[in-house]
């Protein structure tokens, strides 16, 4: 390691790279390295096809600036950014080796969410000042998002998926070479919240990332049938028919769509819906993954995540799994500016069961009353409701799944400890809910990714004060702690007892059904979350 001025250099397989050093708020050290090339830039004739590895460069790469983001639309102004040359990670470290004897630290790899569709590894987001409190690496990444990280032809020609093969690739660049920022490549934790953690489990359930990580945080979702069974083919072929594609072969499409400019692709996503989909309000992903044919020889999930998970043939890693408590918020904004849809679902309230409950119509319309009248007591579906509705859609999209994931992946033979939390914190970091409710009556908990700012610095969150003696502050060090313990020891509470948690908390079991539930004045260890809810869903999905 050499320093040049306020810059240090690292040098790795592929060349130097020039970062700069910067300090956390209390103080501490860290080196910063940002935009490294993990693989080609998937384009031309990459396009739509797994990830490649990266060049070498000459000279000293400058690591101080952040990469392109995958092209997407953006969050709330909808606006088109990014490039396809997208596919960088950026890396932090407290402490760069010195000597080839020098003690290597445990190693947090940050998968972000977005709906498959839009988000990024950047630091307006994800800035690494918390974690960095720790003695940990972090690294975050890009992937491709969307129609191009997740169309499919179904087939060998586009088996879909490249998104999660970025990961993987991106996860083997890790491996080979975290070393050099001082990072123990054999002890790797991913985390991810929403797809990131969707992606997080179907890594854990792929045996093409197999020995690339040896602990897992799912933050707000899992891999489950819902996730990978919507109908990517169909909608990759009723896209690319939207944009004048008049051929019938897979061959013909790939060829078609690989001459489309990314903007295009990405602006006329929606097209890809059927008018029966644009109707069922669940249009937040339309790209996302799918089950590969087998004959994909680096597919990443080849059959229903919940048969592999019953199996026990996955990568058995020690694993947190966990919800916030409001989780549905997120689903808020699409039914406020939509006053249609509002009264649409009163008359017409199967339109929000699941699709993978194969139900005649008779059944569903019964199944649909019973589901209104347990959540709603009767009452419309109206402004005054709208918490009502976002328990419903909180607990079938993310609660009711991942509680799932956690009795069958702690009882399969020789099972690795699975911890369950519930993180119900609610200051001024919850910023996410206020963007989500644009100024509707505020609820009480925690939205959907109201947990990510205190894990995360970023711009979005930089003016909020959170100093240890706030509310704010602390609930940022007892999370950073959490989540940390458990990357260096696959324990979030490895005691003796610490008085910043001052709580054990034990793995999840079927018969005894822990978790942890986190607020902002601390930590207690609970059983059975939301038990009347989640009976209710064991009931339906019985029948």
């Amino acid at each position: 390691m050499a320093r040049v001025g306020g810059a240090v250099t690292v040098t790795i397989p592929q060349g130097t790279l020039r970062g700069r050093k910067a300090k956390t708020p209390s103080g501490r050290p860290y080196s910063s390295f940002q935009g490294i090339p993990y693989a080609l830039p998937p384009v031309g004739p990459l396009r739509f096809k797994s990830p490649e590895p990266p060049e070498k460069w000459s000279g000293i790469r400058n690591a101080t600036v952040e990469s392109n983001v995958a092209p997407q639309l953006a969050e709330f102004t909808n606006e088109y950014k990014g490039d396809e040359d997208c596919l960088y990670v950026n890396v932090y470290t407290p402490k760069l080796p010195t000597g080839a004897n020098a003690k290597l630290i445990p190693v947090m790899v940050w998968i972000h969410g977005g709906a498959f569709r839009m988000g990024s590894g950047t630091s307006f987001m994800y800035g690494p000042e918390h974690l960095l409190e720790h003695d940990v690496v972090l690294v975050t990444l890009n992937y491709r998002l969307g129609v191009l990280g997740f169309l499919s032809t179904g087939d060998d020609v586009i088996p879909g998926n490249a998104g999660l093969k970025d990961q993987v690739m991106a996860l083997k660049w890790v491996k080979s070479n975290i070393a050099n920022f001082g990072g123990d490549p054999e002890n790797v934790t991913i985390f991810g919240e929403s797809a990131g953690a969707m992606s997080c489990h179907l890594l854990q359930l792929s045996s093409a990332a197999k020995g690339l990580f040896h602990k897992v945080i799912c933050q707000s979702g899992v891999a489950s049938l819902e996730l990978v069974s919507s109908p990517v083919k169909d909608r990759t072929f009723r896209l690319a028919k939207s944009l004048g594609f008049t051929g019938e072969s897979s061959q013909e499409l790939l060829a078609f769509m690989r001459d489309q400019p990314a903007q295009k692709l990405v602006e006329n996503t929606l097209n890809c819906l059927s008018k029966e989909e644009k109707q069922r309000l669940q249009s937040l992903a339309p790209f996302q993954p799918t089950i590969e044919p087998a004959s994909v020889k680096d597919a990443i999930v080849t059959q229903n995540p919940m048969e592999i998970l019953k199996s026990g043939k996955f990568n058995r890693v020690p694993t947190i799994l966990g919800v916030c408590s409001r989780e549905g918020i997120v689903f808020v904004p699409e039914l406020m500016e939509n006053k249609g849809a509002l009264r649409e679902l009163n008359l017409n309230f199967q339109r929000l069961l699941p699709s993978n409950i194969p139900l005649k119509k008779e059944d569903r319309i019964t199944i649909a009353r019973d589901i209104k009248r347990f959540y709603f007591e009767n009452q419309p579906l109206e402004d005054s409701t709208i918490d009502m509705y976002a328990d419903l859609r909180g607990d079938l999209f993310f609660v009711y799944p991942a509680l799932v994931a956690a009795r069958v992946q702690s009882s399969v033979p020789a099972a690795q400890p699975v911890y369950f939390y519930h993180f119900d914190a609610d200051t001024n970091l919850n910023v996410l809910k206020k963007l989500f409710m644009k100024g509707q009556v505020p609820v009480s908990g925690a939205s959907h990714a109201d947990d990510l700012p205190y894990l995360f610095s970023g711009e979005l969150f930089k003016d909020i004060p959170k100093g240890p003696e706030t509310v704010e502050g602390k609930t940022i060090a007892r999370m950073t702690r959490l989540w940390t313990n458990f990357a260096t020891k696959g324990n979030p509470t490895p005691g003796p007892e610490d008085p910043l948690l001052s709580v054990t908390w034990s793995p999840f079991k079927k018969d005894n059904r822990c978790y942890l539930n986190i607020t902002k004045d601390g930590l207690s260890l609970q059983k059975d979350l939301l038990k009347e809810r989640m009976d209710f869903w064991d009931k339906l999905y019985r029948q």
